[in-house]
């Protein structure tokens, strides 16, 4: 994929890669370096993304266009999360750059989209060359799995709260 000066300065807005900055040379060498490592893959509209329960090994950047983002209910009926799109710097299966598991959540295309995309062996491959680069990233994927987790917890919390409200409501 040719680099465009544009795209050095979308990868510069992605949050995990925020820690990067276009007009230092060295974070523009590692940026570079980064746009080289994508490939870019194109979606049409209503074609999934990312499907929830499949494997994933990949980063996805949406550099043109909008995804919904889905998930499941126990009952297996999807339910729209969110929609999102491009000029918000959207990227979506970051975890799978550093642990490759099943998909959280599926993203499906609003729109005819274009993505970027980041293996997992690609990633590993640009930290071990730029560490600096793989622990700027790593640092704000972890954050992001924290604030995460956090989140989920305190949303337990409320729910066995309210069940446990509602069970003591009844005796």
């Amino acid at each position: 994929m040719q680099i465009e000066n544009d795209q050095i300065e979308k990868l510069s807005r992605i949050e995990i890669f925020s820690d990067l900055s276009p007009s230092n040379s060295e974070d523009r060498k590692i940026l570079e370096a980064l746009a080289n490592l994508l490939s870019e893959k194109k979606f049409k509209k209503g074609e999934m993304i990312i499907r929830e329960g499949d494997m994933g090994d990949c980063l996805y950047i949406l550099a043109k266009g909008s995804v919904q983002i889905l998930r499941n209910t126990m009952g297996d009926e999807k339910y729209a999360v969110v929609n999102l799109n491009a000029s918000q710097n959207v990227f979506f299966g970051e975890v799978a750059l550093i642990d490759s598991d099943k998909r959280s959540a599926s993203v499906v295309a609003l729109e005819d989209c274009k993505t970027w995309v980041l293996t997992g062996e690609l990633y590993e491959k640009i930290c071990n060359k730029e560490p600096r680069f793989g622990y700027l990233v790593t640092y704000r994927i972890a954050k992001r799995i924290a604030s995460t987790l956090r989140n989920t917890n305190n949303d337990i919390i409320t729910l066995y709260e309210a069940l446990l409200d509602e069970v003591e409501g009844k005796k």
